[in-house]
């Protein structure tokens, strides 16, 4: 085992530690639940992105995407998260954003 666990203890979310399956999946379904929140949340600030660009070709950035892949590996790192997951994760998830702008920005004029 990694040290992945100890470092999760900086994380503020009240973490237990369960016996059973059938509790442990009511707080996974919980974590979704909230990690969905952040989504949608994130997904409103591209939203606004769309809105304050001016030009189209400023949607996808290649400088701030790998800007941001280096601030999420880097912060994995120090709460625990496999850099590798969260890299993977985020490069699929600023795809999705970039077209996601791209259609709100063409729907803008």
């Amino acid at each position: 085992m990694s040290d992945y666990s100890e470092k999760r203890k900086r994380i503020d979310y009240p973490v237990v530690q369960y016996d059973n399956m059938d509790d442990l999946r009511i707080e996974i379904d919980q974590l979704d639940r909230v990690i969905v929140d952040l989504l949608s949340i994130r997904q409103g600030f591209m939203e606004q992105a769309a809105r304050i660009k001016q030009d189209r070709n400023l949607v996808r950035d290649e400088r701030r995407i790998e800007d941001v892949v280096a601030k999420v590996a880097d912060h994995a790192e120090k709460v625990g998260a496999h850099p590798e997951l969260v890299e993977n994760l985020y490069r699929q998830m600023i795809e999705w954003c970039i077209n996601y702008e791209m259609d709100v920005f063409d729907s803008l004029d």
